[in-house]
């Protein structure tokens, strides 16, 4: 049947589309310019159509309908060019020569800051010259002095809405971790930055704007670094046998590029995108990678070999484009921690928890992504992208866990060791594919994604157990072997239409199926005879086919400065579950639901603009929460799942005012969102008043918990966020002012009552970025968070506690090639109560010497934690629990590193 489909849809072929192509050129020099916005307008102004100039400067464009219509051509730096055009134009238009602001206004911008940028529509582009950064800054260090833009762990944020994507020159690089992308490229190749709502690929390929965007900054790179190889080669050796070693090169030549990376470290830095030194200080960072160089902060002390590579280059005249990236990393983590926590139970009684935890982890992770753009002709195109990972490791934890009645009256005890190996492999891949007719607007594509894995995790457990009311102790030797394996796929139809000239219908329909299945086997040890025997309790096998079709209709409507997309559709889910050990059962359920969506964008002018977007969606319970099997691995904290569990069915909003004059270097934003759920999946949590037997077998000592999921309502969270950026003149620097407010309404049942557990959380915060000159470079940050919690079950447990993260970087390059930086962060905790309230100081300091005359070679004395406070600590609150947690971090050491800076443009060695 689909080889009958393509069949049919290639022999269109012959019906060639009417496009207009054309070449852009910079006045005088005639280079290709790259990036260049084109578009084809309306007399009366209205946008047509639009372009971006590739490499060799050429664009392609759909013919407009419209019997006269006028080119516009915009670049930052150059003049607009504009040009009418009439409806008897065909194929190549021919050159185009943009000319350069700067020579009429060279005198005067001895005196005059430098143009910052421009706003074209959901694109903001920055010129980097506007901004100045030290010689051998990163990408990163230049992209947050720019308005709106906050980095922290690992985050970056552009006006309060989190980055997914990095391009270079229109490029993925390094797959979707931002940060990594950022770390790893020098700001000095960079021409300009642009931020921008990225549509979806079949959007891309189809012209219909369907509201579903990436926020993405792209970079574009200066025309004279564009071939060449750069790079920067570091090592260094410090006290208490520290080391940290790495580099990347870069070999760049137009469109074919190689980036290689690679660190050897055992200071914390875990990820291609961590800070020079990661201190590992404040809360637990555990922020995950996807498919990009990340694979999730891991806590504690780290010690860390990895590899990553990135390629990329086009090929048959452009119109194919490949990137590629891979990442190896080898991690031996060391975990010491310890928590405390106080249960929200009835009646305002007390119940407390204490956990001592030391782990110790190896693991090696492979990571690989590629993207295939192939513009088959007028009619055809394809995107594919294939992804795969796989993970192994090997991990010795053990557990000291207390319940306590109150400071100084224990409950119960446990004491295990776990020894446990996991390995993991996934795959998954995306086929989109579009056909487009003879009329403009009317368009075929559909998307194809497949997916599988298989997940192996075994474990010996060892544990103590001691109830303090009576007296009993109690022991466990258990061995588990538990593999899951599954296959998805989704396949989505969709067709467009061209209702009027502004107006288009599109009608889609979609399968998606995903199959999994679980094995748990479980032996237990016998205390009196040592014979070990099947456990039928923990022991279970279970099968479980979730599938959905949704059929819908969308209608768009773009004229002049309104965009509007509404979309209703009907979806039918279905679960079916097998419990196939012990004893069969089949659970079914079946899901009707309408999913209205809606989209709005007003553009008041080329600087204000306001966007509004609603949506519904539903999440299936994972194959974990639909199995009534328990697991013991903490005898204290006994969890299980719920065959019975419906799946969530949310409301989403999300609205964003914006005002951006890149004239000014000044930014106002204003967003907010929120979410509601029904049959929200949350906790039930039953806590022991006494020893229990769990399902005839498992033991339960008095004070431990078992918990399991249900469907609650009543979730829902709020968030508000303002944003202020300014120039100020008198210290040459840059200054963003922001706050939000966020409200989360968390829903449990703990001991057969319903709990609200609703935090509130109060922030203010600024960023002051020098905009100085190269010699001197500074970044001042910082937030204040002001929390609120509030439990309807139990209002003694009421707490306000308050939180404040700063950090100042600074730089200064004095005489004779010297340099001084300083990293200082300080952090405030009140309300955490007497153990946890602290003034916490994290400063690091560099002193070095770059040698002249290129200064390409620097070596520099480290000093990690000059006033030796690092710490880590964390506050958690759940709909069950407040939890207090500390965690081993690095500490203070010394460390000399010889840095080298490679750069080679056009077969010439470039001076930092």
């Amino acid at each position: 049947m689909t080889f009958f489909f393509f069949c049919f849809v290639f022999c269109w072929e012959a019906y060639g589309q009417r496009e207009l192509t054309g070449t852009v050129l910079e006045d005088g020099s005639e280079e290709p310019v790259f990036g260049a916005y084109v578009f084809f307008k309306s007399k009366e102004g209205e946008t047509l159509q639009t372009a971006v100039t590739d490499f060799d400067g050429k664009f392609k464009i759909t013919k407009p309908s419209a019997k006269q219509f006028i080119i516009e051509i915009t670049y930052v730096g150059y003049k607009t060019l504009r040009k009418e055009l009439s409806d008897n134009v065909e194929g190549d238009l021919g050159r185009f020569f943009v000319e350069d602001e700067g020579e009429l206004l060279e005198a005067f911008e001895i005196s005059a800051p430098v143009l910052s940028g421009e706003v074209k529509r959901d694109t903001v582009s920055f010129n980097a010259s506007a901004y100045k950064t030290r010689p051998e800054a990163d990408a990163d260090e230049l992209v947050r002095k720019m308005p709106g833009v906050i980095i922290q762990d690992g985050v970056i944020q552009v006006q309060g809405e989190n980055v997914e994507e990095i391009l270079v020159d229109g490029r993925p690089f390094f797959g979707d971790n931002p940060a990594a992308a950022l770390k790893n490229l020098p700001a000095e190749v960079i021409d300009r930055i642009e931020f921008l709502d990225r549509q979806g690929d079949e959007a891309q390929l189809t012209g219909f704007d369907d509201g579903e965007t990436v926020k993405t900054i792209n970079i574009i790179t200066k025309k004279g670094r564009r071939q060449g190889r750069f790079g920067k080669f570091y090592a260094g050796y410090g006290t208490d046998n520290n080391y940290n070693a790495g580099g990347n090169m870069n070999f760049f030549n137009e469109a074919q590029r190689l980036t290689i990376l690679g660190l050897s470290n055992n200071i914390n830095r875990q990820n291609f995108a961590a800070d020079e030194l990661a201190g590992a200080m404040g809360g637990d960072n555990r922020r995950g990678g996807g498919d990009g160089l990340s694979v999730g902060q891991q806590p504690g002390i780290t010690r860390t070999n990895a590899i990553g590579v990135n390629f990329s280059d086009e090929y048959l005249d452009n119109k194919l484009k490949l990137s590629a990236s891979y990442l190896f990393n080898d991690r031996d983590n060391v975990l010491n921690r310890n928590s405390s926590r106080e249960y929200i139970l009835p009646n305002d009684s007390l119940q407390l928890y204490n956990e001592n935890r030391s782990n110790q982890n190896q693991s090696q992770n492979h990571r690989f992504n590629m993207r295939i753009d192939y513009r088959i002709n007028d009619h055809h195109s394809l995107i594919i992208r294939p992804r795969l990972s796989f993970e192994k490791a090997d991990a010795l934890n053990q557990l000291e866990a207390i319940n306590l009645f109150d400071r100084n009256n224990p409950i119960s005890q446990n004491n295990n060791t776990t020894i446990s190996t996991r390995e993991n492999l996934n795959f998954g891949n995306s086929l989109t594919y579009r056909y487009r007719f003879n009329k403009p607007g009317r368009t075929f594509s559909t998307n194809i994604y497949t997916g599988a894995f298989n997940n192996l995790n075994r474990a010996d457990l060892v544990a103590v157990n001691q109830n303090f009311v009576t007296g009993n102790l109690d022991s466990l030797i258990q061995f588990s072997d538990n593999r899951s394996s599954g296959m998805n796929y989704n396949v989505n139809f969709t067709v467009t239409e061209p209702l009027t000239e502004h107006a288009q219908l599109r009608a889609n329909y979609r399968i998606s199926n995903n199959a999994s299945q679980t094995r748990q086997e479980v032996l237990r040890q016998e205390q009196e005879t040592g014979i070990v025997r099947l456990d039928s309790t923990l022991t279970n096998e279970f099968d479980n086919v979730y599938q959905t079709q949704r059929m819908g209709l969308g209608y768009r409507y773009n004229k002049n400065n309104l965009r509007i997309f509404t979309d209703l559709g009907y979806e039918i889910a279905d679960i079916d579950s097998d419990r196939i050990f012990p004893g069969f059962e089949n659970t079914q359920r079946t899901f009707r639901n309408f999913m209205p969506r809606a989209v709005l964008t007003y553009e008041f002018n080329d600087m204000s603009s306001i966007r509004v977007n609603y949506r519904t969606n539903t999440d299936a319970p994972s194959i974990r929460q639909l199995q009534d099997v328990l697991d013991n691995s903490n005898p204290l904290q006994i969890s299980m799942g719920n065959p019975e569990l419906n799946q969530e069915y949310s409301h989403r909003v999300f609205t964003r005012f914006r005002r951006i004059n890149p004239e000014t270097n000044r930014s106002f934003m204003v967003f907010f969102a929120g979410s509601i759920t029904n049959n929200f999946i949350g906790n039930e949590t039953f806590i022991a008043p006494r020893d229990t037997l769990l399902q005839g077998d498992v033991f339960l000592s008095q004070g431990g918990q078992l918990s399991r999921p249900v469907n609650l309502d009543n979730f829902w969270n709020v968030r508000t966020y303002v944003n202020y950026g300014f120039p100020i003149s008198a210290i040459r620097s840059n200054m963003n002012i922001n706050s939000s407010l966020r409200v989360t309404n968390q829903p449990g049942i703990i001991n057969g009552q319903k709990n609200n557990n609703t935090n509130t959380v109060i922030s203010k915060g600024f960023v002051l970025s020098s905009n100085i000159n190269r010699n001197i470079d500074f970044n001042l940050s910082s937030e204040g968070n002001y929390n609120m919690v509030r439990s309807s079950l139990q209002e003694s447990l009421n707490n306000n506690f308050y939180q404040q993260r700063s950090r100042l970087d600074f730089f200064w390059n004095f005489a004779g090639g010297f340099f001084l930086s300083n990293n200082v962060n300080h952090l405030l905790y009140t309300g955490l109560g007497e153990d946890f309230d602290q003034s916490i100081w994290l400063w690091n300091m560099d002193l070095g010497f770059r040698f002249p005359p290129s200064r390409k070679a620097e070596i520099k004395l480290t000093v990690f934690d000059l006033l030796n406070q690092n710490v880590s600590i964390n506050r958690n609150v759940t709909d069950v629990f407040i939890e207090d947690v500390r965690t081993q971090v690095l500490r203070q050491f010394f460390m000399v590193t010889f840095t080298y800076n490679l750069r080679r443009f056009g077969g010439v060695n470039m001076p930092l």
